[in-house]
């Protein structure tokens, strides 16, 4: 393989893998604190691609679009909640409403699909770029022909990724999220509101997928039955990295980006295939994830 080739693979396996980190780390805030995750995670981020495509060609300024999508999406988050997750708290002690959480947060994610395909249509479609005029605006690098926008999506995602950790690791709120996540009782007699905590890493695990909607965008063709992929390799990547472990989702998210876009390289047929395979492979031999021992769960 030539090294243009290679700079490429990794750069469009780079890009991709930070969009799965993105979707990974609010089914992992949401685990984290509340043991459960929205199973339309991914069908969110399809909403934040559409609202973002409605929203330009209405010719709305950038800043506008993106700040309506993060709003929709946060809204959307905090429904969820009240109509998918808070109802079945008081079922809990039962074996049903232990889990029935799975089918309500699917259900939602099936009517977002309906909503969306009625709005939209079935057809695919294409976002406009967010950082350059054109869509296929390439720039060379070490003889490689790369999308300025797949570059400049990479960095936009990494710092947003270090945001949050900033986020979990070195706030009030973070910390909050923490505590509640380590015992809610405990947390509730220290003068936290766990209540208004659990709302809230459901509109930022919401918001979260926003940002990868937007950012993944002008990447690939959307459509409104996307978001079942990016739900299914978000999970893997979370499975991969260790659920428990935010800087292990992050590593995860990058090998199975990059070993997708070498997979896609060397077979285009399968190349899908092979780092599903590859991922079942791990969590068979390690269940609990690569880096799962590497740093303590809080819970």
């Amino acid at each position: 393989m030539q090294l243009s080739n290679l700079i490429q693979l990794v750069s469009g396996g780079l890009a991709m893998g930070a969009i799965y980190v993105l979707v990974a780390l609010g089914l992992y805030i949401t685990h984290l604190t509340t043991h459960k995750v929205n199973f339309g995670q991914g069908d969110f981020l399809m909403v934040g691609t559409f609202v973002m495509l409605a929203t330009r060609a209405a010719g709305m300024p950038l800043i506008v679009c993106v700040l309506l999508t993060l709003l929709v999406l946060a809204v959307m988050g905090w429904l969820l909640d009240r109509i998918a997750i808070r109802p079945l708290e008081r079922k809990k002690t039962l074996k049903i409403g232990a889990f029935s959480w799975i089918l309500t947060t699917a259900g939602i994610a099936l009517i977002v699909q309906n909503v969306i395909e009625l709005l939209f249509g079935k057809t695919s479609q294409y976002s406009a770029p967010l950082f350059s005029s054109q869509r296929d605006h390439v720039i060379q690098v070490m003889g490689a022909g790369l999308f300025l926008e797949e570059i400049l999506i990479i960095f936009a995602a990494a710092i947003i990724v270090f945001l949050f950790y900033g986020f979990m690791f070195h706030t009030k709120w973070g910390k909050s999220i923490q505590a509640v996540a380590f015992n809610p009782e405990a947390a509730q007699l220290l003068g936290i509101n766990t209540q208004l905590v659990k709302v809230g890493v459901f509109v930022l695990a919401s918001i979260l997928a926003a940002v990868g909607g937007i950012l993944i965008g002008p990447l690939v063709t959307i459509s409104p039955h996307m978001g079942l992929v990016f739900t299914i390799k978000a999970l893997i990547v979370a499975a991969i990295g260790g659920f428990a472990n935010p800087v292990g989702i992050l590593v995860g998210g990058i090998l199975f980006g990059v070993f997708e876009s070498a997979s896609n390289y060397i077979d285009s047929s399968f190349g899908d295939l092979y780092p599903l395979l590859a991922a079942l492979l791990i969590i068979a031999i390690k269940p609990s994830g690569l880096f799962s021992e590497r740093q303590t769960d809080v819970r």
